[in-house]
């Protein structure tokens, strides 16, 4: 009797130990699919991540003779077309659970980040809203049919599954920046109602002159953007005036400015923020600024030389001449053609759209200058 029951114990033993080793392999399956699953995801999302920012990274840019990439030079308008080309060309220079993707679906809008709408909104969206930024999506899938898709399972198919489809969305944007890092920013203000008067702020573009206008300085070209003087605030009325600025120092010297023109400001700032207003012509900073930006004056174009683009800080004050520290509204962008000194004392140029502010990051208002392209939450 003690050697059957010994035998029947033996073979419970073995039969429960059979059961557990079962158990324990799939489990071992079901963790080796999932993580195989996640690693195909998070491929195949990587893939989507970087077409998107590729193509969103050409919105202000130039064609490239190719028409599949863009040059460095800043666009005069949102370049979708080849945004969208870029995009497209980038999708198949990525992998995914070990094959170069070949298809996937692009779209350019506008990105409204507060989510509502939640969908890609138009590119002829107008007005433009504050939370409204231009964007590139790219949707991705390993399904049947696309991509070498769907992802097959290794061990589970014994469990009854096979493949799963895998699909994932990115949306890349280029926002007007909040906050710009240092060493950005030249040392100029501009009021805020200079800005208005030559800036279109429903369709996000330098208001552009015609034949039917009149110029004041006689400078602008019909379908050129508007061609102006920002000059001293002691010189030039309140809405024509701009004044230079120490940034977060309080500093009213020709020298200090010269510093600041040499290497821009030296601390982050942000919309919201604080900056000087130091009173005085300064005649010599006009040259300063020529020496750092020279500026043989030509024809003026939207698209001139891109090493003249600055970036300047807006603000909003009914007087320029008073020294004292006003908030920062915006920060425009702005193509420089010339810099008088002498007797008379001004940067001449015209509003750019598309800057991208290096190093930039945030959301403000939108006054020309963008952040590099990032994911959309």
């Amino acid at each position: 009797m003690s050697a059957r029951k010994s035998i029947r114990q033996s073979g419970a033993m073995i039969i429960t130990t059979a059961l557990f080793l079962i158990m324990i392999i799939g489990l071992a399956a079901v963790a080796f699919d999932v993580g195989h699953l996640l690693i195909a995801r998070n491929e195949l999302q990587n893939a989507a991540d970087a077409a998107a920012l590729a193509g969103a990274n050409c919105l202000n840019k130039t064609s490239a003779p190719s028409l599949s990439d863009c040059n460095a030079t800043v666009s005069s308008s949102l370049n979708w077309n080849v945004a969208y080309a870029k995009a497209t060309k980038a999708i198949s220079m990525n992998k995914a659970d070990g094959q170069y993707l070949s298809t996937g679906v692009v779209t350019t809008g506008y990105k409204n980040l507060s989510g509502t709408p939640t969908d890609l909104q138009p590119i002829t969206l107008s007005p433009i809203g504050i939370n409204d930024r231009p964007a590139v999506m790219v949707q991705a899938s390993k399904e049947s049919g696309k991509n070498g898709g769907p992802v097959q399972l290794l061990i589970t198919p014994m469990f009854g599954a096979a493949t799963v489809p895998v699909k994932v969305s990115a949306v890349a944007v280029i926002s007007a920046p909040g906050t710009v890092a240092p060493a950005t920013l030249i040392p100029i203000v501009i009021n805020k109602c200079l800005f208005d008067k030559y800036w279109d702020s429903v369709a996000g573009a330098p208001k552009i002159f015609t034949t039917s206008d009149v110029d004041p300085y006689g400078l602008s070209t019909a379908g050129q953007p508007w061609e102006f003087l920002i000059g001293s605030a002691y010189h030039y009325g309140t809405c024509y005036s701009g004044q230079w600025t120490s940034f977060n120092l309080d500093v009213n010297s020709q020298s200090a400015v010269k510093a600041l023109i040499d290497s821009g400001n030296p601390s982050a700032l942000s919309v919201g923020n604080n900056t000087w207003i130091e009173p005085g012509t300064k005649t010599a900073s006009y040259y300063d600024l020529d020496a750092r930006y020279p500026t043989p004056l030509s024809p003026p174009t939207a698209n001139a030389s891109p090493a003249l683009n600055v970036t300047i800080i807006v603000v909003d004050t009914t007087d320029l001449t008073n020294k004292g520290s006003v908030p920062v509204i915006a920060f425009a962008g702005f193509h420089i053609d010339d810099i008088q000194g002498g007797s008379g004392k001004y940067v001449q140029g015209h509003f750019v759209e598309g800057l991208t502010a290096g190093g930039s990051s945030g959301n403000g208002p939108y006054y020309g200058t963008y952040t590099p392209p990032r994911l959309a939450q």
